[in-house]
């Protein structure tokens, strides 16, 4: 009797024991591919891992984001409202269900999830950053620093929310403190355009110009970035109309030569050019 059971506890244990390492071998081969970038592979990985443990939060997880990296957007939603189903405490899920709410223009549904998620995790750098834009497109422009701060002070340094943050102190007019955060953006990623594009505006605006010039082309470098392309064609352009109107006519030549190079098309430029032969 004593023999059976012990024989059926063995049977029992080793039935456990190569399920759990069919899963985990299944679940590393999933990360594996997931992390060289072939998501059908991942995808198909996670699909068999589900099949065995149909709650297993890790493949859900991963399987969401791989349908959000793939556009499969509904798919995504739906994997991720399964975790949070099975686990009302995954703030990974809660997250990616407000960002997908977000893409669909539920702003509310999404302002939700993210508030419930630091209600389970009140330092969570993510929902204070996604609360920070949410204020932000709303124009409620000091509850977005308040939180996009907030997102910093709990490990978000990250260039996006320096940059976030620094559109908002821009909306407020503080210029000092914009010009800091958008340089602190800089300073973690050197080649971030958009954050080289606003600072040059805020150059031009304080009366900086030749510096404001030399920032956008740097943006322009990078990657051919079109912004900065505009950008320097509206400023050379605006160079030569105060020139022409100043009476300089030479200056305002080389101003709209300038604007051409980076705009070949702009009529202004083309127009004034052939008004001065």
């Amino acid at each position: 009797m004593y023999r059976l059971m012990g024989f059926f506890l063995l049977f029992f244990l080793m039935a456990h024991f190569c399920f759990a390492a069919d899963v985990n071998d299944l679940l590393f081969k999933g990360a594996d591919y997931h992390y060289r970038g072939k998501l059908t592979e991942a995808a198909a990985a996670f699909k068999q891992v589900l099949k065995i443990d149909p709650q297993n939060e890790f493949a859900l997880n991963q399987l969401g984001l791989i349908y959000a990296k793939q556009g499969k957007f509904d798919l995504a939603h739906r994997q991720f409202a399964k975790v949070v189903q099975i686990s009302p405490d995954n703030t990974f899920a809660r997250i990616w269900l407000g960002v997908l709410l977000l893409k669909d223009n539920k702003v509310k549904q999404a302002f939700n999830e993210f508030q419930k998620t630091l209600a389970i995790d009140p330092n969570n750098a993510n929902a204070y950053y996604f609360l920070g834009v949410i204020y932000a497109v709303e124009h409620n422009l000091k509850q977005s620093i308040k939180y996009l701060r907030k997102a910093q002070s709990v490990g978000s340094d990250d260039p996006e929310t320096h940059f976030r943050l620094a559109n908002a102190f821009a909306g407020l007019d503080m210029v000092y403190n914009a010009r800091l955060e958008y340089e602190r953006a800089l300073e973690l990623n050197p080649r971030f355009t958009k954050a080289l594009n606003a600072l040059g505006w805020l150059y031009y605006n304080s009366g900086e110009t030749k510096k404001a010039i030399e920032v956008w082309k740097k943006a322009l470098k990078i990657n051919s970035d079109p912004e900065a392309r505009h950008n320097l064609a509206k400023v050379y352009n605006d160079l030569a109309l105060s020139s022409f109107k100043a009476g300089d006519k030479s200056r305002a030549r080389k101003f709209w030569r300038e604007t051409l190079k980076y705009e070949p098309k702009n009529k202004s430029a083309k127009y004034y050019l052939r008004k001065l032969g």
